[in-house]
């Protein structure tokens, strides 16, 4: 990723319209650029502002949790981006432009507004977009679309940028220097390694929670009850039987129902005959009562034939009712239109007359009236002319005035250009030996600073020139000694590179040896675990032969008790018989004194008294049937214990056996992978000797590798010292000849300026050489002031002399026209004047009368023959209209008295018929047509529809009750043989011993269907249990090598991991910075050391690191992250924020040349800093200059 341009418009102290792009020069030929600029002035924001557009977030307000007040009265929160707009503005935006991995060009733009950019409004949201500029399509302008889209197109996220783009050194810094906990914290968040922890937690959770189900699986087993083979046999004859006795009582109630039905048909069809003769007898009363409907219907049917007759004259009376008022009011209206006419055709004759004289007037004086009018228009164009030429006039002579002050002016102000000049000549007579430069001195001042600042510096880091030309002579015999000692450059890197590979090779043997001996440690427990499984398998198997042998002997008993259970209840049941048969009839014929046939006794004492001797033996007979069943349910529990303990048994016998079939399948698989990795590792180890004997031979093996690693490091160690010194040597020679010989050029250049010197100026020169050069720059340097000076006033007053040559003819030019305007206004007052008599002489010629003003006259005439024009115009419109009304008038009334005639007509032919048909008809009168007249049609077809409806009800009434009454007898005729009181009864009780069979059948089905559902619950718990221990097994060994309750285990060993990667890549960078340390992991720890390679390789805290060596490091840290954050992604733009502030002169010469190699390796680097001198060392800056009242600009300077 590569950052092109940053513009930005009012962010923080960024006021206005901003930007940095870094494809222009100077920035776009610059490896390092500094951002410079006063404390609070806005060097940072331009760091936000790239975040911003990028991902809408500010790093630096990531820990802000508190709130502010906005210029509306709203609250925002102090975390929030909204904050960063700049008070007192309306609009802001961030835009960044960057190349991506796929090598396209993009521009992030992000922006906010207030309300109508109101600079006091609400806060608008904020507005997003993403262009592709290669492409020329938007991508997006959501924000979530935008944030998708840079995370797929960047490849990174927002952590992942602020780690691998823009670094703050205070971060890591911090990071180093840290304590064990915070480093751990730290390198959580810049790794984004959290979840590690998580995963251990969630290992052991897991572990404990799938023991705890299997426990639960366990316990449930345990208590699930089946029944024997002979209970389930029994229970499925009773079921069979209960089922066939529901069949037998389900024929007789479907028999019984059938007869129930048919009284219910009975009752039934009885109902119906009476409510059918009901019905028939309301129908009956309804026809009865509508005789009156029927005669009238008759009486209609009559008057039919007449009835138009009947219509025709009421409506021709109304309608002459209707007429004889219209026709009245019709004549009252025409005599009033009428006299209204003649008053308007009087009126119109009138103003015709006086309109023709008027005309003809016209027509007689039409050449004069012409005349008049055109001089009137003349006139009104002279008055205007007047007019402009007057306005003219005063405008010139005001215009004059400011002319002739301006040309006062300007005489002044060069006289005092003229004073000036004389002045600077005479300060120019002082330094009047560097004459002969003033055509090009400009060109000998940048030769001549260049040469003092790099003097200055070459005194400051070298002090004088002969003593660092001495030093050059000794490190050059220095270096030449180390070459001829331990060989070039290119040698020591080919030892070096030789040492590396071998060291690689180490460390891959090196894991391949933990590697083997972490699956030796796994292969010895799945042994033990092998071997522990397979004595549990061996003690399950005794267990079960045990208990098969009391399970057949528990079994045996249960029969046996049975058995005698039952012959008991079958001898108890003989005596019950014998005693309720016979027992009496024995007691009759017991004789005192004789021998009872029974027990043989003499003596008798129940023979009277024989109720207390069968409740005793009843008594008796019931203890021992009870005791009986006692014994056999007890002796029941017994075998089911036993037979519950053999399944237990079983089921954990094969489960044990799985388990012990998978260890073994794992332990030959890890046994292979054993032997395939010491095949790779070329690594002999025997499995079948004992595991103390191989275990020693793999720790043996890993100290002999450590200690050739050793060996190996401490080689690599003094060569690289070697290799150091000569570089440093090397790189001091390169940079002090380069220095040396920069400035004999730089004096070479100014041999011409030189030349110019009296001889005490050159004595000077030879011994103090840079205060000479500083005294001659300033002498120039103020010369060349002097000659600019009068340069400018040279073009001053060449410019004052021209403006006052140009005012003078443009006085003169003002004065010809005020003449000019003057004469203009003279003539048109003379011309207006004969104008005015011509009008006033053709008036007289027309009315011979003597006037003042002739445009008055003829206004008033014009308004006299307009009115008089619209007077005629609307006495005709009236005439029309009245004229108009007076004939409507006359045809309306012709029509009604022509319709008036024709209804008279219509009225008497049709009283004339009525009057006949009324002879015909003598039981008809008048009174009775009106009456027949009033009913309606509809109202007839009602009457005519009621009867007929009546009557055909009547008919249906009739019809179903004839029906019904044979239904009923042709089901009288199917009645079963049995009364409705017995089949209720015995109804009744079939219903109830079909319950009781259903319940009992239900109670059977029920008792199989729990015994067969618990076969299937054990089967399916015993392959659960099976399965979970399957589980338990395999997250047991995860949570024993990563798992605990807080998850620490496996997060410290995947931070050490991490920070062992870590330390990897800032070791590359640290050795290509400074190869003098290398970072270190403390063992079993997150503890960091530096191994110092100038030190024989002493290993001492980062505390004891001075302030540019911490800077190295930490740089090295910042880099190493970079890399992490970035993967495979190449970052060619790096961002540093401050962390320079504590660097002394030697520690910054440090950093800068680590800098410079930074850049070497194809980032561009842009660092934020305070430091002057480092600001020197950069020529291509960024500064960022404070325009007072909190604002700022951006200056690029290079």
């Amino acid at each position: 990723m590569k950052i092109l341009s940053i513009r930005i418009k009012n962010l923080a102290s960024l006021a206005g319209e901003q930007c940095i792009d870094f494809e222009s020069q100077p920035l776009a030929n610059a490896g390092l650029i500094a951002i410079t600029g006063k404390t609070g002035a806005g060097k940072s924001t331009i760091l936000d502002a790239m975040c911003l557009a990028l991902f809408n977030k500010i790093p630096r307000l990531k820990e802000s949790d508190g709130k502010l007040q906005d210029v509306d009265g709203s609250e925002l929160l102090t975390n929030s981006p909204l904050t960063v707009l700049r008070r007192g503005t309306g609009h802001g935006f961030a835009e960044v432009s960057f190349i991506a991995p796929d090598q396209k060009r993009y521009l992030a733009r992000w922006e906010l507004k207030r309300a109508r950019e109101n600079p006091n409004a609400k806060l608008q949201s904020v507005q997003r977009s993403l262009t592709c500029l290669t492409d020329g399509v938007v991508i997006a302008d959501k924000t979530k679309a935008v944030d998708e889209n840079i995370k797929n197109i960047t490849q990174l996220s927002f952590e992942q940028f602020t780690r691998a783009v823009l670094l703050a050194q205070s971060e890591v810094t911090a990071f180093l220097k840290a304590r064990d906990s915070e480093r751990g914290e730290l390198l959580e968040y810049l790794t984004n390694s959290a979840i590690f922890a998580k995963i251990g937690q969630l290992a052991f959770e897991k572990t404990r929670e799938i023991s705890k189900q299997r426990k639960e699986l366990e316990n449930v087993l345990g208590h699930i009850e089946i029944l024997s083979d002979d209970a389930v046999a029994e229970l499925n004859e009773q079921l069979q039987q209960r089922n066939e006795k529901l069949k037998t009582l389900e024929t007789e109630r479907t028999l019984l129902e059938q007869y129930q039905r048919w009284f219910t048909q009975q009752q039934k069809l009885e109902n119906d005959v009476q409510q059918r003769q009901q019905h028939q007898l309301e129908q009956q009363q309804k026809v009865e009562q509508l005789s009156t409907e029927r005669e009238q219907l008759k009486q209609l049917e009559t008057f039919a034939s007449i009835r138009s007759s009947v219509i025709q004259q009421q409506k021709t009376q109304a309608e002459l009712n209707q007429l004889q008022p219209k026709i009245q009011s019709a004549e009252s209206l025409f005599s009033e239109v009428e006299k209204s006419f003649s008053q308007e055709k009087n009126t119109f004759q009138t103003v015709d007359a006086q309109l023709k004289t008027q005309l003809h007037f016209e027509q007689m004086y039409k050449v004069q009236l012409d005349q008049v009018r055109d001089c009137i228009r003349d006139r009104k164009l002279i008055g205007e002319q007047f007019k402009k030429a007057e306005a003219k006039f005063n405008q010139l002579k005001q215009d004059l005035e400011p002319l002739l002050q301006q040309q006062n002016q300007l005489q002044t102000e060069c006289d005092q250009l003229n004073n000036q000049q004389e002045q600077i000549t005479q300060q120019l007579e002082q330094t009047g030996q560097f004459a002969r430069l003033d055509q090009g001195i400009a060109a000998y001042l940048s030769p001549l600073q260049r040469f003092i600042q790099q003097l200055h510096n070459f005194e400051q880091q070298y002090g004088e020139f002969n003593t660092a030309q001495m030093q050059l002579s000794e490190k050059q015999q220095q270096l030449a000694l180390l070459k001829q000692h331990a060989g070039d450059e290119q040698s020591i890197d080919q030892q070096l590179t030789q040492l590396r590979e071998k060291h690689g090779e180490n460390i891959d043997k090196n894991y391949r040896l933990n590697t083997i001996t972490t699956q030796f440690q796994q292969y010895l427990q799945l042994d033990l675990e092998t071997n522990k499984v397979q004595a549990t398998c061996e003690e399950l198997t005794q267990k079960i032969q045990h208990s098969i042998q009391q399970l057949e002997k528990s079994e045996q008993q249960y029969h046996t008790q049975k058995q005698q259970r039952e012959q008991l209840q079958q001898m108890l049941q003989q005596q019950r018989l014998l005693h309720t048969e016979h027992i009496e009839k024995l007691r009759e014929q017991l004789v005192d004194g004789e021998a009872c046939l029974v027990c043989g006794s003499t003596e008798h004492p129940f023979k009277t008294d024989h109720s207390a001797l069968s409740n005793e033996l009843f008594h008796l007979q019931q203890q021992q049937e009870q005791h009986a069943l006692q014994l056999e349910q007890e002796l029941f529990q017994t075998w089911q214990q036993t037979q519950q303990t053999h399944t237990q048994n079983s089921a954990a016998l094969t489960q044990q056996q799985a388990q012990l079939n998978r260890l073994t399948t794992e332990r030959e698989k890890q046994e292979q992978a054993i032997q395939h990795a010491c095949t790779e590792a070329q690594i002999q180890l025997d499995l079948a000797q004992s595991p103390e004997s191989n275990q020693q031979r793999l720790t043996q093996m890993m100290q002999d590798l450590q200690l050739d690693q050793q060996k190996i490091e401490q080689t690599i160690q003094q060569l690289g010292d070697t290799q150091k010194q000569q570089r440093t040597l090397a790189q001091s020679i390169q940079q002090l000849s380069q220095q040396m010989s920069v400035i004999q050029q730089s004096e070479q250049a100014l041999d011409d300026l030189l030349e110019l010197l009296n001889d005490e100026q050159r004595e000077t020169w030879q011994k103090y050489t840079l205060t000479t050069a500083q005294n001659i720059m300033q002498q120039l340097h103020q010369r060349h002031q002097h000659l600019q000076y009068i340069d400018s006033l040279m073009q001053q007053l060449n410019a004052k002399m021209q403006d006052l040559k140009q005012k003078s003819l443009q006085v003169e030019h003002q004065q010809t026209q005020l003449q000019q305007a003057k004469n203009e206004q003279e003539q048109f007052e003379k011309q207006g004047k004969e104008n005015t008599s011509q009008a006033i002489q053709l008036i007289f010629e027309i009315t011979q009368v003597q006037i003042e003003k002739p445009c008055k006259w003829l206004k008033q005439y014009d308004e006299q023959r307009q009115k008089l024009q619209l007077e005629f115009n609307q006495v005709r419109e009236r005439f029309e209209q009245v004229r108009d009304q007076f004939d409507a008038q006359q045809r309306l009334l012709d029509q009604l008295k022509t319709q008036q005639q024709q209804v008279t007509a219509q009225h008497q032919n049709a009283t004339l018929e009525i009057e006949q048909w009324l002879k015909q008809h003598a039981d008809f009168d008048t009174i009775q047509l009106v009456q027949l007249q009033s009913i309606t049609p509809e109202q007839i077809q009602q009457m005519r529809q009621h009867v007929h409806m009546a009557e055909r009800e009547l008919a249906d009434a009739f019809a179903a009750l004839k029906a019904i009454r044979e239904q009923l007898q042709q089901h009288l005729t199917q009645q079963p043989a049995i009364e409705f009181a017995q089949l209720q009864t015995e109804l009744t009780a079939l219903l109830e011993t079909l319950q009781r069979t259903q319940v009992q059948r239900d109670e059977v089905r029920l008792k199989l269907e729990l015994h067969q559902r618990n076969l299937e619950k054990q089967q399916q718990f015993a392959k659960q249990i099976q399965n979970i221990q399957q589980e338990e097994h395999r997250w047991g060994k995860i949570s024993g090598l990563m798992g605990d309750s807080t998850g620490k285990k496996f997060r410290d060993f995947a931070q050490q991991y991490n920070l062992d990667i870590l330390l990897e890549y800032a070791n590359q960078q640290l050795a290509m910075l400074s190869q003098r340390y290398t970072l270190k992991r403390l063992d079993n720890s997150l503890s960091l050391a530096i191994i110092d390679h100038d030190m024989d390789g002493e290993v001492r805290s980062v505390a004891s690191l001075s302030g540019g060596e911490s800077f190295l490091t930490a740089l090295s840290l910042s880099l190493a992250i970079a890399n992490m954050a970035s993967g495979s992604m190449k970052i060619e733009s790096l961002f540093i924020d401050e962390g320079f502030g504590t660097l002394d002169a030697s520690s910054l010469h440090m950093v800068m040349n680590a800098l410079d190699q930074l850049q070497n390796q194809g980032r561009k680097v842009v660092l934020i800093s305070h430091i002057q001198d480092m600001h020197e060392r950069i020529p291509v800056q960024i500064q960022v200059q404070p325009l007072g009242s909190g604002a700022s600009q951006i200056e690029i300077v290079g």
